[in-house]
């Protein structure tokens, strides 16, 4: 039967709508669009449209009077297989009773497409489902990029975030007209802010803190903007003293758009530090010099000199005491680095008995020919104490030599050792008491200083090191030293020592 055909038909047709259906009166397929074949290619001509699509809009579409009825009406037919593709479209009425349904698939989403197995190039040129899709893809990838672009800048502000909070300055950042924007909990703890305290606001804010902290004479010029015309180094840092000793190193620098960020960063300890080094360079040169002074200007003696023999003999012998002076004071030097450098490094704890420490020890550092009794009070019931055999011989060796030499003219020093606990710890207290030249409050405060002597004329030999390598010895041993004096009365030193059953390494162990 030979069908009059549209006046758009055949390729034309199928390229404007490529899921249209040519109906015969009846129901029956005449043609389908590539597009919609490609769908449904069960679909083809000579079946019935119903065996396929339902029409679910017109609902009325059952005879050929009802496709005619509703000519020029929107259409919309779903697949008979659930989950199919859906149709909406126009119906338009042709010569003797066919009918023309002008469709396109409804799908909303790329993905929509790639269910059906469709492609973009499927859908007509004039459809403007293509430019929705296009729009929609388009919007989701620039929420998707927008999404990534606010994960990695939620991603690095938790991580400056837990930079700042981690580092060891506090810091600040101001706005350009001085507004504090952000701030790390350490800003607050430098600066010595109390609990419940009001946050700071701007600049004026912690200028006014600063002031606070530092004496009236520095509160006057100090502005977080000029302190780089106060700067104390190359960085722009300014080292500030506070009145409690402390001393604070701020940063201020633009961070562009005239917006500032503080650095304060509490540098008390580099500052003591390095003061220690300079000071103990200073003392160890003079201290040094001194000996060297000595031996240079009596072996000068020699060699320009002739001597008598007994004048020879003098010359030698004073050369002899000044370098085993120098020696001794570099044996003492280097034990105080070796100290500070290995710390507990090379402590070997193990269970010593006093009774057999302390006559070795004194045998050691005790003078033969020196007038001084030595009594010794020692209990045969000591429990062992927890220490170094060797440093523990030496802080109590240099104990009972400065004992000794510090008691010119004889007389006794008293040794004496018994139990004592520190808190629930127990231990062992020995005290070493002389009856010599004693020291005033201010020289006992500062026996620990290094190349401090009490005897500041040099009749008594010492190198000033000995009481500094005690404190540090006892430190390793977590243990205690006290000093008591009276000037011309003499004075009392106290060690205090963990006993071996505290918890400790047995013996040989490193601690």
């Amino acid at each position: 039967m030979n069908a009059p055909t549209p006046i758009l038909a055949g390729a034309d047709l199928d390229a404007v709508f490529p899921f249209y259906i040519l109906l015969h009166a009846d129901g029956t397929v005449l043609s389908v669009g590539t597009g919609l074949h490609r769908v449904l290619p069960a679909l083809a001509p000579g079946t019935r449209l119903r065996d396929q699509l339902t029409p679910t809009r017109p609902v009325a579409l059952a005879t050929a009077d009802d496709w005619l009825r509703f000519d020029g009406q929107a259409v919309l037919l779903e697949t008979v297989q659930a989950g199919g593709l859906s149709l909406r479209g126009q119906l338009c009425s042709q010569p003797d009773q066919r009918v023309l349904l002008l469709l396109r698939p409804k799908v909303q989403t790329f993905e929509d497409l790639k269910t059906h197995g469709l492609q973009l190039e499927d859908l007509a040129a004039h459809d403007a489902t293509g430019d929705l899709l296009l729009l929609q893809r388009a919007a989701q990838t620039s929420r998707e990029d927008a999404q990534r672009l606010t994960d990695r800048l939620r991603q690095k502000t938790q991580q400056l975030q837990l930079m700042s909070e981690l580092s060891a300055m506090g810091m600040g950042y101001f706005s350009a007209s001085g507004e504090l924007r952000q701030s790390n909990r350490l800003l607050n703890t430098i600066l010595r802010v109390e609990p419940g305290a009001p946050a700071f606001r701007n600049v004026a804010d912690v200028e006014q803190h600063l002031r606070g902290l530092v004496d009236a004479s520095d509160a006057v010029w100090l502005r977080l903007d000029e302190l780089a015309l106060h700067a104390s180094d190359d960085d722009g840092a300014f080292v500030l003293r506070t009145r409690d000793g402390r001393h604070l190193s701020l940063l201020y620098r633009s961070g562009g758009d005239h917006e500032h960020v503080l650095f304060v960063r509490d540098v008390t300890r580099e500052t003591l530090v390095d003061r220690m080094k300079s000071e103990f360079l200073t003392l160890a040169a003079h201290e040094l010099r001194t000996p060297m002074t000595s031996i240079f200007g009596f072996s000068e003696l020699l060699i320009h000199r002739t001597l008598t023999p007994e004048r020879f003999r003098d010359t030698a012998a004073t050369i002899h005491k000044q370098a085993a002076w120098m020696v001794s004071l570099l044996d003492e030097v280097l034990d105080v680095a070796r100290i500070e450098a290995k710390q507990s490094g090379d402590l070997h704890l193990s269970a010593i008995h006093l009774s057999a420490l302390l006559p070795d020890t004194i045998n050691a550092y005790g003078n033969a020919h020196q007038t001084t009794e030595l009594r010794l009070d020692l209990p045969d019931d000591l429990p062992p104490m927890r220490a170094d055999r060797v440093k523990a011989g030496q802080a109590l060796g240099n104990v009972i030599s400065n004992a000794i030499k510090y008691s010119p003219n004889g007389g006794i020093v008293d040794i004496r050792c018994r139990p004592q606990a520190k808190g629930s710890l127990p231990g062992l207290l020995i005290e070493v008491q002389d009856h010599g030249i004693g020291m005033s409050e201010e020289q006992v405060a500062r026996i620990f200083e290094r190349f401090y002597r009490a005897d500041p004329s040099g009749h008594i030999p010492g190198t000033g090191l000995g009481m500094t390598l005690v404190e540090q010895i006892m430190k390793l041993h977590r243990g205690t030293v006290k000093v008591a004096s009276t000037l011309g009365q003499g004075t009392c030193v106290s060690l205090w020592f963990p006993t071996a059953t505290e918890a400790a390494p047995s013996e040989g162990a490193s601690a």
